[in-house]
């Protein structure tokens, strides 16, 4: 019986791990309103291996990230939001629409990065482990600074809209810093794709840690 179980934990952690190595296809929920851009070689995941994400259209040495415009959504916390409303809105409490592979999602230009660092900072007051600087393999709190960014690309030189390639977790590390157009995230990659954020989840996460 002891072998049984322990064959299908490593087969749910195996499940895990792939799946969050590969990306998903669609993605529904917890989204942030911001896509990256991959550096050469990718992401890893891992304490040792946090990224500080900064603004711009091109492929940086750490990876970039770009705001997105969200089609307006009849689900979650944004409901009926549009504009720098919802942008705000699915910076702390996340997009809980699909979102897949392939499509294609306009971009946001202008000042708006203000916008976007106001839901961040929302999104980890809204925890209960709001300490700067952890790992995640540290945080104790309610998933509120755990979500999901979608990866993307731009289809030749048009930066009006980006193309979805997949998704990965992320945990933000700490708040946004600089200012304006310098404004940068820490984040840490993370492999373990908990499917919920409810009184559980502290277990459910270090059940597949």
């Amino acid at each position: 019986m002891l072998r049984i179980v322990r064959r299908v934990f490593m087969v749910a952690a195996l499940l895990f791990t792939t799946a969050s190595a590969t990306g998903a296809q669609t993605a529904c929920d917890h989204l942030v309103p911001f896509g990256v851009l991959p550096p050469a070689g990718g992401f890893t995941f891992g304490c040792t291996h946090q990224y500080t994400l900064k603004l711009g259209a091109s492929i940086g040495l750490a990876g970039n990230y770009i705001l997105l415009a969200y089609p307006e959504c009849a689900d979650g916390p944004c409901a009926g939001q549009s504009g720098t409303t919802l942008l705000q809105c699915a910076a702390a409490s996340g997009y809980f629409c699909c979102l897949s592979v392939s499509q294609m999602i306009p971009t946001i230009v202008g000042t708006n990065v203000g916008t976007l660092v106001a839901g961040l900072n929302q999104r980890i007051a809204n925890d209960t482990d709001t300490r700067g600087g952890i790992c995640y393999s540290a945080y104790t709190g309610n998933g509120s600074r755990v979500g999901k960014v979608p990866l993307i690309q731009f289809i030749g030189a048009d930066r009006s809209q980006a193309q979805v390639t997949g998704f990965l977790s992320l945990f933000l590390v700490g708040p946004p810093t600089g200012t304006s157009t310098s404004t940068a995230i820490r984040v840490e990659f993370i492999a373990d794709v908990t499917p919920t954020r409810g009184a559980t989840w502290g277990r459910l996460k270090a059940l597949y840690r």
